[in-house]
């Protein structure tokens, strides 16, 4: 029998999520959002102020963080609102902006190792850039991923929809906020989620990360905006890929 002493003793040094079941998992995956946090509190809070002054209550901007959760589509949709625009026309743009998140999901799915259509659909909501860059980066080194990415995904939505409700609130009086430079929090962070994926292997990471931003820039000076992190994508991901199958065609030849 385990004395009570070291029993206690056990229990202060191993918190509850450091194990290796379901529970433990979800609790890493909160852990591993912090990140995310820091980038959407004042994201969140900047949309939440842009939706009040665009004509949104504070109950309908968290309505829509709530029911949407899609920072960039809600910055659109909040303008096109105070511009007046057609519910159809709102339909498709924000659908056009949102077009990426199919090859996000179509990346992380197989890494799930879940099969379950009410699960995938759960974390098929909740995937933004942001998780999505988190989750490739850590999902190699855990046992149930899809505990892990919904943790991910709670930490994320939390931090969004309670940054929104509070920039909505005090919208009136944070009328200057566009100047307070916060819209680059989300800029800064994926510059540390790119440096940390590079892995044992930056030359090829450096390669896929120059043609994925030079793209983007191209499609932006082409004014095609809403195209620029899916061309991106596409475009990194052809370069990734082309050049694995060429180190490996080669290395089979050497050997």
């Amino acid at each position: 029998m385990v004395p009570l002493c070291n029993m206690n003793r056990s229990l202060l040094v191993r918190p509850a999520w450091a194990g290796t079941g379901a529970g433990s998992a979800f609790g890493r995956g909160l852990l591993a959002g912090l990140p995310i946090v820091a980038g959407y509190l004042p994201i969140g809070l900047a949309y939440g102020v842009v939706a009040v002054q665009a004509g949104l209550t504070p109950s309908e901007a968290l309505a829509m963080s709530l029911l949407v959760f899609a920072g960039s589509a809600q910055f659109a949709a909040a303008g096109m609102l105070a511009a007046g625009a057609a519910t159809g026309t709102l339909v498709a743009t924000t659908l056009l902006i949102n077009l990426r998140h199919v090859l996000f999901g179509a990346a992380l799915a197989p890494r799930l190792g879940e099969r379950r259509w009410g699960r995938l659909a759960l974390v098929a909501f909740g995937l933004t850039d942001e998780v999505f860059a988190v989750a490739q980066a850590t999902l190699g080194g855990v046992a149930q991923p899809w505990p892990y990415l919904l943790g991910l995904e709670v930490a994320a939505y939390a931090s969004w929809c309670g940054a929104s409700w509070l920039g909505a609130v005090i919208g009136d009086a944070l009328e200057g906020l566009a100047g307070w430079g916060l819209d680059y929090a989300l800029p800064a962070m994926f510059l540390a989620l790119i440096a940390l994926q590079l892995g044992g292997r930056p030359a090829r990471g450096l390669l896929v990360a120059a043609v994925a931003a030079g793209v983007s820039l191209a499609l932006g000076a082409l004014g095609w905006r809403h195209w620029q992190v899916l061309g991106a994508a596409l475009a990194g991901s052809a370069v990734g890929v082309g050049v694995e199958r060429c180190a490996g065609s080669w290395l089979r030849r050497s050997s």
